[in-house]
């Protein structure tokens, strides 16, 4: 795991008794010289915490104070604030019922004990405002403001992801802000919530467990507790007995083989999928366009291909590369074989400086990886291992790919057996491993089926079946739910006599139209066939169009059929 920032909570993780002790600086100091960010999360308000903190400018690169309400960036001396101020009617309700309490730029603070007398004074105010506790001390937080909100407004300002984030705190108030975190840490002493929530609880509490958790494990990027992230696992598919079959986010380093046509582009697919689904950057790199319609994704900008938008050049790719939310395909077709071999070697070159420095992208996928990683080498071959955080490339079998490439492969899956046993012979042999490999039990795959091996350790394999495609299931969501199709292309109720003339111009307008025709209507389009014929040729989803199929043959009631069809539109197409 790239680790580019560490964001912890003041009281109680790295300050005692309203001060950073001087160990605890300088692990933080240790932090900030290697290049990564450090952010300050508190509930605390920014004056209060500078004057107990004067150092808070030197030691953070942004402070989010007041439980989110507040962002402040040192460098620069900009404050954000948030939330709304407090509400006068609130203030007076609290004064009615002598509630302590002092004012923020934002958050109402005061204590636990008059949590009730709060709660009622929010009430009678009639304004929205959260109770969050923090042990002895409460806030009267402005509505949807937590630190998790506050933490995220600083990231997208110092353009980074918290998938390349640790977290540390110890109170209630930290619930929200480690749930965001890639790591979430609690020191020993935390609320035991928040301990069981953590990925890690560190052995000594307070201030010292941070800074026995910086010495060793942040400052190593976390190379021994990345094994434990495993909720961060990305799923492929399940096996026969419905256990899910995923990869690790983090360390793989992936080899997908098989001949064409044997659903290994499928395979590719799903992964793509769920890094994305994930909220995780992605650059695609895609000698043959096979990956244009991932633009159907949200945050996902295609370039290249015949006609299509240019391909960026390297100072446009480090601008785009650095965007958290922003992936990338890149479509080499329209090249010839060596204009792709050096594009692509221009694309490694940027992406292994931009990892450096920020841990973005997240994920790079090399399609028809033999085009740029040729056997016979070549300049990329290189710049892959140099940014190899996770990846997977894609080709006929390992041994097309360059000496130096085949090696770093730590998993290897395929859609064709044969494939599967040659490629992980060829890893296994080219990691001075041994050449043997388990036999794996059963028939040849069917279509749909991959086997995957780990090979970091005593190689393991597993056979399963690969998951199906988002995208074919919800191909072109905007334009067939709630766009307009031309007359030519919509579907018409008219029934068996032509009394009707109802026009269905996209899906939703056919699902409400078909709930509301009589019986005889939907009887006569279901007999012809027209449905599935529709779903086929206009809509232009084969998939869908064979479910509808298969109910227009079944001979079903007429209630039932049109349950049915129905059913698998809204489950496809969320209309």
């Amino acid at each position: 795991m790239n680790v580019h920032v560490l964001a912890t909570d003041y009281d109680g993780t790295i300050a005692e008794h309203n001060r950073v002790g001087e160990s605890t600086a300088r692990a933080l100091k240790r932090v900030r010289g290697t290049g990564r960010k450090l952010v300050l999360v508190t509930g605390r308000m920014l004056p209060d915490l500078q004057a107990v903190c004067p150092d808070v400018d030197r030691m953070f690169d942004a402070v989010v104070a007041e439980n989110g309400a507040v962002v402040y960036f040192p460098e620069r001396r900009e404050v954000r604030v948030l939330g709304d101020s407090p509400e006068p009617v609130l203030i007076e309700a609290l004064q009615r019922r002598e509630v302590p309490f002092s004012l923020g730029s934002s958050i109402v603070a005061t204590e636990a004990p008059f949590a009730e007398d709060a709660l009622a004074a929010i009430q009678e105010a009639g304004v929205e405002r959260t109770l969050v506790f923090n042990k002895g001390a409460v806030m009267l937080l402005p509505g949807g403001v937590s630190k998790g909100t506050g933490l995220t407004a600083a990231l997208a300002a110092l353009e980074l992801s918290p998938h390349n984030m640790v977290g540390i705190g110890d109170a209630e108030n930290d619930h929200a802000f480690l749930a965001i975190c890639e790591c979430a840490v609690a020191v020993a002493d935390a609320v035991p919530a928040l301990r069981d929530r953590a990925d890690y609880v560190t052995r000594a509490p307070a201030a010292a467990g941070t800074v026995e958790f910086i010495e060793e494990h942040l400052l190593r990027d976390l190379v021994d507790l990345i094994a434990r992230l495993t909720r961060h696992a990305l799923p492929l598919g399940d096996r026969a007995d419905e256990a899910p079959v995923a990869v690790p986010a983090h360390g793989t380093r992936l080899l997908i083989i098989g001949p064409s046509g044997s659903g290994k582009s499928t395979l590719t697919g799903v992964l793509a999928e769920r890094v994305l689904d994930a909220g995780r950057s992605l650059v695609v790199i895609d000698p043959e366009g096979d990956y244009r319609t991932l633009a159907e994704l949200a945050h996902v900008l295609v370039f290249g291909g015949k006609g299509e938008q240019a391909l960026p050049a390297p100072e446009e790719l480090d601008q785009l590369l650095r965007q958290p939310d922003t992936s990338l395909v890149l479509d080499l077709s329209a090249m010839d074989l060596p204009e792709k071999v050096t594009y692509a070697t221009k694309v490694l070159a940027v992406l292994a400086t931009v990892r450096s420095t920020t841990g973005l992208p997240h994920w790079l996928i090399i399609d028809e990886a033999h085009h740029v990683l040729p056997s016979e080498g070549s300049p990329a071959a290189e710049l892959v291992r140099s940014a190899a955080e996770a990846f997977a490339l894609i080709t006929l079998n390992a041994t097309a790919l360059a000496p130096s490439v085949q090696p770093l492969a730590n998993v290897v899956a395929s859609t064709e057996l044969a494939a599967f046993e040659a490629g992980v012979r060829a890893v296994l042999a080219a990691r001075a491993l041994g050449a043997g490999t388990p036999a794996i039990e059963g028939p040849a795959l069917e279509r749909g089926d991959a086997a995957l091996a780990w090979l970091d350790t005593e190689p393991r394999i597993v056979r399963f079946r690969v998951a199906r495609r988002r995208l074919q299931h919800r191909r072109h969501v905007r334009k067939y739910t709630e766009g307009e199709l031309p007359p030519d292309r919509s579907f018409f109720f008219r029934g068996a006599t032509g009394a009707l003339n109802l026009r269905a111009a996209n899906l939703a307008r056919f699902v409400e139209l078909a709930e509301g025709v009589d019986e005889a209507t939907w009887k006569h389009h279901l007999g012809g066939g027209e449905y599935s014929a529709w779903v086929r040729e206009m809509i232009k989803d084969p998939e869908l169009a064979d479910e509808i199929a298969s109910v227009e043959r079944a001979h079903l009631p007429p209630a039932e059929s049109r349950r049915q069809i129905l059913d698998a539109m809204r489950a496809r197409y969320a209309v």
